[in-house]
């Protein structure tokens, strides 16, 4: 009849966003992209250090943003989707 709660609602948002697959997430770390790109970490923390990459700070944690990441892929490539 009813679900029985072992834990907070709060808590159980939380526990699924921690988990959640990370093609999922809007934002990646630095350490993460440098994994799915396949380079190392300082060429990874260059990279967000230049003017026009998709990274940004809060506090003392850099996030790269997944979609334009993407669209900066693209553009160094020159395979940009028309849009």
């Amino acid at each position: 009849m009813f679900k029985r709660v072992t834990q907070s609602p709060m808590k159980e948002l939380e526990t699924s966003a921690a988990t959640a697959p990370a093609a999922l997430r809007m934002t990646m770390t630095v350490e993460e992209m440098a994994a799915e790109l396949n380079i190392s970490r300082p060429t990874a923390y260059g990279l967000v250090k230049q003017e026009h990459f998709p990274a940004f700070r809060i506090g003392q944690r850099i996030l790269v943003n997944r979609a334009g990441l993407q669209r900066w892929i693209d553009a160094q490539c020159g395979c940009g989707h028309a849009a």
